[in-house]
């Protein structure tokens, strides 16, 4: 059975189940499910939280300054490689790199969407769960976690209680923001060990596995710190311009001149080098 049969295989079982949940109205409080995936949600996966959070509490702690200091060169980089390109397609534009969106099926190919899948889920899952340990070390109350289903991945997702969080301390809540792009930083550190280590010796879809885990862990980590609103940047932002003058003004104004940025390179690549099926 080829990647594409299975990947259709996926889809229609998907909304088989998506139907037969509003079908027979199947619906919980704790059960979230639309037509591109399901969000089971628990208090019980707080104290495994809990637990990971009391494990080298002053690790995590570290951690979580080490992502407040490194989102300032996160964002940096992802700046200066969105732009740099940006004027390379204006000006040189032989030199200028594609930018796209991921799309599987479209710019991901069937040989690559399973390994892309696995991948973005374990990325997802350890961001979320790097949130909710440093909710928990801030003292910042976790609502409930969530188990993400999607029709091609899997993830999690950390619900803080909102009052709190906006009650706490800004470093508190620069470190719970900041949290989730370092752990895929390392993330993205580790696969590199990985591969310069074995990639010899590897089988070729171990290769793509980690090609992919290391493509994500980096793209997000760096992406995830511009300051574009609903991204965790744009919440550090936020949090260090909220109590400044024309502190709304400036995040609106890096919300829009940075989605233009990104904006600008897809159009761009999309007329220059059209859809690449990676």
């Amino acid at each position: 059975m080829d990647t594409l049969t299975t990947l259709a295989i996926i889809v229609a079982a998907w909304f088989v189940f998506y139907a037969v949940i509003k079908l027979f109205k199947v619906e919980r409080d704790d059960l979230e499910v639309s037509p591109i995936y399901a969000l089971y949600k628990s208090t019980r996966l707080n104290s495994f939280i809990a637990r990971l959070a009391a494990w080298h509490p002053m690790m995590w702690r570290t951690l979580g300054n080490a992502g407040v200091a490194a989102s300032v060169g996160f964002a940096a980089f992802a700046t200066w490689l969105l732009l740099n390109n940006l004027i390379k397609f204006i000006f040189t534009p032989k030199q200028a790199s594609p930018v796209q969106l991921l799309i599987p099926g479209v710019t991901i190919s069937a040989s690559s969407l399973p390994w892309f899948m696995l991948a973005a889920g374990i990325v997802i899952l350890t961001h979320e769960l790097s949130h909710g340990i440093q909710c928990v070390l801030e003292g910042i109350k976790v609502k409930s976690a969530a188990i993400l289903v999607a029709v091609i991945t899997f993830g999690g997702a950390i619900e803080p209680d909102e009052e709190e969080l906006t009650k706490a301390p800004s470093i508190s809540k620069l470190r719970v923001f900041a949290a989730g792009s370092i752990v895929n930083m390392l993330t993205a550190i580790l696969t590199i060990l990985i591969m310069h280590t074995f990639y010899g010796v590897m089988p070729e879809f171990l290769r793509l596995f980690f090609n992919w885990l290391y493509f994500v862990s980096f793209s997000l980590a760096i992406m995830n710190m511009l300051p574009i609103g609903p991204l965790d940047g744009g919440q550090m932002f936020r949090t260090l311009t909220e109590t400044r003058p024309m502190g709304k003004q400036l995040q609106k104004a890096a919300t829009y001149v940075f989605i233009a940025l990104i904006a600008g390179n897809i159009i761009l690549s999309m007329s220059m080098f059209g859809l690449i099926p990676l």
